[in-house]
């Protein structure tokens, strides 16, 4: 099985020691995952810095470093190759990791709720709606810049692009639709914890998977260069 994965790595230009961080990443997420099953079900874990739920928890730091790991990477790209394409990820990818750290979408989200008068229902509550708002309207002005850029970029730039929109969408499902429905229907312990793994688990693992996507195109094109 490790061996067909290592060939279809090699297939399509990642290279093996880029394929082993990646496992190393999820065992990481996989790790965080159990331990807060194990805080949330047991008394075996006092501390709640080991809670996926947590703010600036050990799992939101490790998913910081990746998030920086991604800007920065697509943001020297940017810079060595002058690409619009490039920077638009690089942004995207900063503004990922501003988000998470500093609750933007959070603090906006419940200011425009109340400009806005917005209200509750479908056991949302107005502040989630105006997260839901803010989120929607980042999240197409950032795809409307690398549509813009896109047009300006080369063929391999546009197809690694391709491949990044669609993690982005599977990033966005988990951060956006299953929180969403994470906040509607928890109603029980078990739901909750299994809501969590759901959203946080699946947002970590999508994210080693396109941090460790973008750092191959690094390695890949730095190689072409020299």
């Amino acid at each position: 099985m490790l061996n067909q994965i290592f060939k279809f790595a090699g297939k399509v230009g990642v290279d093996d020691w880029v394929v082993k961080l990646f496992f190393l990443f999820v065992a990481t997420d996989m790790t965080f995952i159990i331990i807060h099953v194990i805080y949330a079900h047991t008394d075996l874990i006092p501390y709640n810095a080991f809670s996926l739920a947590t703010d600036r928890g050990y799992s939101e730091l490790f998913q910081y470093i990746k998030e920086y790991w991604s800007a920065l990477f697509s943001g020297l790209l940017a810079l060595q190759f002058r690409s619009p394409l490039y920077l638009s990820w690089s942004l995207l990818l900063f503004y990922l990791l501003l988000d998470d750290s500093l609750q933007i979408h959070e603090k906006l989200g419940g200011f425009i709720s109340n400009q806005l008068s917005f209200s509750s229902m479908f056991n949302l509550r107005a502040k989630d709606f105006g997260e839901l708002t803010v989120s929607i309207v980042v999240f197409l002005l950032f795809l409307c810049a690398i549509y813009i850029s896109y047009s300006w970029s080369d063929h391999l730039s546009r197809q690694r692009s391709k491949h990044l929109i669609r993690l982005l969408f599977i990033l966005a499902f988990f951060g956006v639709v299953v929180n969403m429905l994470h906040i509607a229907f928890k109603t029980s312990h078990l739901l909750d914890t299994l809501f969590t793994v759901i959203e946080d688990g699946g947002e970590m693992l999508i994210m080693s998977l396109i941090t460790c996507y973008i750092l191959s195109w690094f390695v890949r094109l730095k190689k072409i260069v020299t």
